[in-house]
């Protein structure tokens, strides 16, 4: 029985300690670059990007690899990211999650609102009858679209100009705006009726691997933006109850 005990155990827990991103937050940071080093407060770890809140801030350039060390409640944590933005009082560096043994989160693909604009085509066929017997038409459908959020794995979306009933499991190809041109397949997995017309999820899916990186690029700047833009709203709303 003990023996019986003791296999279970080890298939069931792997003896190591597992936290959350949130146990990482407020922890002091070393953040290192060549010939450089200072120390702030990790601020912020969500999606693709951490903020460590710092004074120093000035001494860093976009684009800088650094080290860092994150002393937190759940042990040291060593680093290595990349410098992808500044603000006052803080830098944004890429979330290296991947180098986080013992993170116990699933890591759903971040879902960032933004407001980009889009068309979709969909196929639309028919049997007609000809002198001939029947025969099979088809006539493909383009419509604008209005994208509320995305991730690298689909879109959320509304129409912006006609409308169509799209039903769950249909294929559409896609086209969108994102400061460059982004091709590719799309399946609806979700319809939400809301008071003016109804909000689709949608699916991405054929894409390679230029486009992969392409999208990531995107996501992580739109991430980026989301934030600090969040971040100063509050300090200007806070800044009014003065």
């Amino acid at each position: 029985m003990a023996s019986l005990n003791h296999r279970a155990k080890d298939h069931f827990n792997t003896g190591k300690p597992t936290f959350s991103t949130k146990a990482l937050l407020h922890s002091r940071t070393v953040v290192e670059k060549e010939g450089y080093v200072s120390t702030g407060i990790l601020a912020h770890a969500e999606g693709d990007m951490m903020e460590i809140e710092m004074t120093e801030f000035k001494n860093f350039e976009l684009g800088d690899p650094v080290s860092m060390t994150i002393y937190s409640p759940v042990g040291i944590h060593r680093l290595q990211s990349t410098v992808i933005a500044k603000a006052e009082g803080s830098l944004a560096v890429i979330f290296p999650v991947r180098s986080l043994e013992g993170l116990d989160e699933k890591r759903e693909s971040p879902r960032i609102a933004v407001m980009a604009n889009g068309n979709i085509v969909r196929t639309l066929s028919r049997m007609v009858k000809t002198s001939e017997g029947e025969a099979l038409v088809e006539a493909e459908d383009r419509l604008d679209i209005s994208v509320r959020n995305i991730s690298d794995s689909g879109i959320g979306f509304v129409f912006s100009g006609g409308s169509a009933d799209l039903k769950r499991g249909e294929a559409l190809k896609v086209s969108l705006q994102l400061g460059f041109n982004f091709e590719c397949g799309l399946d609806i997995i979700r319809v939400e009726d809301q008071g003016d017309g109804k909000f689709y999820g949608a699916r991405f899916h054929a894409l390679n691997e230029q486009q992969r990186r392409a999208l990531r690029a995107y996501l992580l700047r739109a991430q980026v933006e989301a934030y600090f833009r969040l971040k100063q709203d509050k300090a200007d709303k806070a800044s009014k109850k003065r």
